[in-house]
């Protein structure tokens, strides 16, 4: 059964039952629920024979935010198994290990990698906080790739609303760029993207526009008075609401951005989706030789045999007057 925690700002929802995924982060002060919301949520047939791992983890697809390990993007063999598209958590069971209103401890065992997973989830004023530790159950060393999916929806932004990023790299898919770039374009964020009202900022796309991108954020600076931590801000001025999407760049050196604005006419959207995300990883999206001497795809992050990687992401809402 879904899961709901609450502060005096904000409610949560999540599903243990399907990846912990977090479903629902809405404003109490406005009922603004700023989470994409997928109409593939609706469906929900287990007895489908799926003819590839992406149909499969479709099934279901809510919106919101999900964790994505050991594999991030199509499904690949590795270590002599195959993971599934977007990995095996976003699709496991979970098993709740303590709760109350305002928090949550879960945890996972995965089946293709051998990682235990413990997903701490807090909501304290305007921020939710997710919290995830990675172990290494096996006594040699262990590769994975690490992704936080949170994707912003049409109750949140319109074609009035910007994102402002420190990224100094802009670095388009090679080979589903979208509308806004062509394959393997790189540069600046402003400089690749619609630029938006301020300094730093771009412009989005509002529901109905059919407009799409595929690409990653890089090359971060460091948020004001920290060393290694860094954000993305989504701002709505017809909603007057914000939303801060903050992470460790030493942990997820990248930022997968995406934005389907009804464009898909075709499976699995027929242009029904509207959702706008910047999802902290620990890769390149897509494989080989990447623009500006990056690689995409590859490995992602090594832990010794026992040891663990704790990542913590937050976003925090905020109202304001006037843009």
């Amino acid at each position: 059964m879904p899961i709901e925690l609450t502060s005096d700002d904000l409610a949560v929802m999540l599903t243990p039952e399907r990846g912990a995924d977090i479903t629902r982060l809405t404003d109490t002060h406005t009922g603004i629920q700023v989470l994409a919301e997928s109409p593939t949520a609706r469906v929900t047939n287990s007895n489908a024979a799926w003819s590839d791992s992406h149909a499969h983890w479709m099934n279901g697809y809510p919106g919101g935010w999900q964790l994505l390990v050991p594999n991030a993007g199509p499904e690949r063999s590795w270590d002599g198994v195959t993971q599934g598209f977007h990995g095996e958590a976003s699709l496991a069971s979970w098993t709740v290990l303590a709760r109350d209103p305002s928090g949550c401890e879960l945890e996972t065992f995965l089946l293709t990698a051998p990682l235990h997973i413990r997903r701490v989830v807090t909501v304290e004023g305007l921020r939710l906080t997710v919290s995830d530790t990675v172990t290494n159950l096996a006594p040699r060393p262990t590769q994975f790739r690490l992704c936080q999916h949170p994707a912003f929806g049409h109750h949140f932004l319109d074609s009035s609303s910007f994102l402002e990023t420190t990224a100094g790299r802009f670095i388009a898919d090679a080979e589903r760029p979208g509308s806004f770039a062509s394959a393997n374009q790189t540069g600046s964020p402003t400089d690749v993207l619609p630029r938006g009202p301020r300094d730093n900022t771009v412009l989005l796309p509002g529901p109905g526009s059919e407009k799409d991108l595929f690409g990653a954020l890089t090359e971060f600076l460091p948020d004001a008075g920290t060393d290694a931590m860094t954000s993305v801000t989504f701002v709505s001025p017809t909603k007057k609401l914000s939303a801060t999407v903050s992470w460790d760049y030493t942990v997820f050196p990248y930022a997968w951005m995406w934005i389907e604005a009804n464009s898909m006419p075709t499976w699995p959207w027929f242009q029904r989706m509207y959702s706008i995300a910047v999802e902290p990883a620990n890769v390149l999206p897509g494989s080989g030789p990447g623009p500006a001497g990056y690689e995409r795809g590859g490995p992602g992050t090594t832990l010794a045999g026992g040891a663990s990687l704790t990542a913590e992401v937050t976003i925090t809402l905020s109202h304001h007057t006037d843009q």
